[in-house]
């Protein structure tokens, strides 16, 4: 069954390693993401006022996608509301694809530091802080642990242990 997986969660949450680990090497998938419109010449340029365009530029690629046919679509953006990917899902649904949500779980304000301080992009920390405090939880979701249970960062790329 062809299949779209929604990725969420907040910048440094591990959602690249997470789909690298996953879906590495494989041909029939293809990952749609805003920070791509970002992108240029392999250095990050963000510019927040272009913000809208870039992830247009996301939902275009993945409508392009699905009429391609691509066996798994991963959109992956921070997706901290649930309303940001809705769409993605009655389109997908739409056109025959099963949903998967995944959510990188943080559940602590330390951890959220954490991952402000190893997210790639220069995010800042009062920005991610605030987009983690403003997470809204999917019940659908199937939960990513990033820690060990001990909160502390020695287990900070995704495992397998979700639930």
């Amino acid at each position: 069954m062809k299949k779209v997986v929604i990725m969420r969660g907040i910048p440094g949450s591990g959602k690249d390693s997470y789909i690298q680990k996953r879906f590495g090497g494989l041909e029939s998938v293809l990952v749609c993401s805003a920070d791509d419109f970002f992108a240029r010449s392999g250095e990050y340029c963000f510019d927040p006022s272009r913000l809208g365009e870039a992830h247009a530029m996301c939902f275009r690629a993945f409508l392009e996608a699905l009429v391609g046919g691509y066996g798994v679509i991963v959109v992956s953006n921070t997706n901290i509301r649930r309303w940001e990917y809705a769409n993605y899902i009655a389109v997908a649904e739409l056109m025959g694809y099963g949903v998967e949500i995944v959510e990188m779980q943080v559940e602590t304000i330390e951890q959220a530091g954490l991952c402000a301080n190893r997210n790639v992009h220069g995010v800042p920390v009062d920005v991610v802080l605030r987009m983690a405090l403003e997470f809204e939880k999917d019940s659908r979701a199937t939960k990513v642990k990033i820690f060990s249970d001990s909160g502390k960062a020695g287990a900070i790329y995704p495992c397998n242990d979700e639930g």
